[in-house]
């Protein structure tokens, strides 16, 4: 199960006990990790720490999402043993909407595809970014991404249905 913390909207003692330890992948953005693992996170290291933390509470693994931070959108996964760094330019737009239920989402269609779950994660970055490039500006606020944009330009590749 990938759980996003953004969609839950409990206790954090409860979340903690009872919703993380279900968790195959737990994806929280720098400030709801800050929230869950207690601490403030400026860095990549601390990135590692923080999913270290969570990770000590009961998820499988980890994947601490940079998307908050300043310059590149760095992502750090940690699977239990090892970590892994997920990089893509930051894209200068306010059309983010949904990007983490995205990510998250496509992480686990990856999983469910039999992907592992380093290139789950790789290709789900990939795919989010993309959105983001491509994001749709609509209406006044921030709009959404372009979750359709890959399939527009290049149709089904082999192997897809």
């Amino acid at each position: 199960m990938v759980i996003s913390p953004l969609n839950y909207t409990g206790n954090k003692a409860k979340l903690i006990k009872e919703i993380i330890p279900l968790a195959g992948v737990l994806t929280p953005n720098i400030p709801e990790a800050e929230k869950i693992a207690e601490m403030k996170i400026s860095s990549v290291k601390d990135m590692e720490e923080a999913a270290k933390v969570i990770c000590a509470m009961g998820a499988k693994s980890t994947l601490v999402k940079g998307g908050h931070a300043v310059g590149d959108a760095i992502d750090v996964l940690y699977d239990g043993e090892n970590f892994h760094h997920f990089a893509a330019e930051r894209i200068n737009t306010k059309n983010t909407h949904g990007t983490g239920c995205t990510y998250s989402s496509a992480i686990a269609s990856n999983l469910a595809l039999g992907c592992k779950l380093e290139e789950a994660v790789k290709e789900a970055k990939e795919y989010v970014t993309t959105a983001i490039k491509h994001s749709l500006a609509i209406g006044k606020g921030c709009g959404p991404t372009h979750h359709f944009y890959d399939l527009y330009q290049n149709g089904l590749r082999k192997g897809q249905k």
